[in-house]
């Protein structure tokens, strides 16, 4: 119980820091930025990010993640015929390369479950 109180306290204290970070970023302002500034910003911005979802609670991530679905389902209904057929065949072809690569029992397990699921429905 203490180690999950000290987690969530040290996340509580990163986040503080990050939004100081930010704050300062914003205060100090980004119009006279070089191109190596400009780079330099947006690496110290990709760790930030990195070490803010490396410090979510279970819950935090769940939802992240759950928002991240959210937003993949609705560029894809944005999408154009072609392109989500595209999306459609990589799916597919990602299924076929998980597929010859499984061994034997997973292979019959997999068939098995399908035959299950398949009596299910009828």
């Amino acid at each position: 119980m203490r180690k999950k109180q000290s987690r969530e306290k040290q996340a509580e204290e990163l986040k503080s820091h990050i939004r100081e970070s930010d704050r300062i970023y914003r205060a100090n302002g980004r119009v006279n930025e070089t191109a190596e500034e400009n780079e330099q910003r947006r690496s110290e911005d990709i760790l930030r990010k990195f070490a803010r979802r490396n410090n979510m609670t279970a819950a935090e991530t769940k939802e992240r993640r759950s928002d991240d679905q959210l937003r993949t389902i609705a560029r894809r209904n944005n999408e154009s015929f072609e392109v989500r057929n595209q999306h459609q065949a990589s799916d597919r072809l990602r299924t076929l390369n998980s597929r010859a690569t499984e061994s034997n029992e997973q292979q019959e397990r997999r068939i098995r479950c399908n035959a299950l699921g398949n009596q299910n429905r009828i």
